[in-house]
């Protein structure tokens, strides 16, 4: 886990925490959705395969280069 109070109070530490985040979680989802079709359970699958969906859409809904898509 993450302790947020260890920011170092630099402008650099926020942004680059929240994008080391975004990466472990990016490849958390792949590799839960790899684990689950080498078990090959389809149960297990389509909800990792749903997991990733929603990371992926979380990710994509954040911008790029965090920068907030405008409505």
């Amino acid at each position: 886990m993450i302790d947020r109070r260890q920011n170092d109070g630099s402008d650099d530490a926020a942004p680059a925490a929240a994008a080391e985040i975004e990466l472990r979680l990016g490849r958390h989802a792949v590799a839960l959705l790899e684990a689950a079709r080498d078990a090959g359970d389809p149960t297990l699958i389509a909800h990792a395969e749903a997991m990733a969906m929603a990371v992926g859409y979380a990710l994509a809904a954040r911008g790029v280069d965090g920068v907030t898509p405008e409505n």
